[in-house]
């Protein structure tokens, strides 16, 4: 019960699309840098620290599918993080998206269980509305960029 009143009130402060688009264009310009412009051949990793808030509205502003976390009730759970991950399929010489939300379960925060490769984190593969992804979960990158691009407008 707790849980559906902190995703209604998350909903109703920070995932209408319009509210989304102009709490998250910030941070959505940020991301567009590090992933799409010209910083994005510079760093192997970029780390941006927020709040489930910014979650939630970067979930709406770049137009996720709707996902379901597993093992979590929450649909953005205390120490959840987005990662992009960028790759490069050399047989097939093209560039690709990855983009994962990673967290913890209900039963790993109750407990305050240690993560460890014997206790991982949950992961679940998210896909743009505007960047279908293939069986592995991978979005080509020019598709992402589009979608960065309409994005960041």
């Amino acid at each position: 019960m707790l849980s559906k009143l902190k995703n209604g009130y998350q909903d109703s402060l920070f995932t209408s699309p319009e509210v989304a688009r102009n709490v998250a264009k910030p941070l959505v310009k940020y991301i567009d840098n590090a992933l799409v412009g010209d910083a994005a051949k510079a760093a192997k990793v970029t780390l941006l620290v927020g709040h489930d808030s910014n979650i939630a509205s970067l979930l709406t502003a770049l137009d996720f599918k709707p996902y379901q976390l597993h093992n979590q009730y929450e649909r953005t759970p205390i120490g959840g993080k987005l990662v992009f991950q960028r790759w490069h399929d050399k047989s097939g010489n093209r560039d690709l998206m990855k983009i994962e939300y990673v967290y913890q379960s209900t039963e790993q925060l109750r407990n305050s269980d240690a993560l460890t490769l014997q206790s991982p984190p949950q992961r679940v593969t998210l896909a743009l509305n505007g960047c279908p992804v293939d069986d592995n979960g991978f979005c080509p990158m020019d598709t992402f960029k589009k979608a960065m691009a309409e994005a960041t407008k």
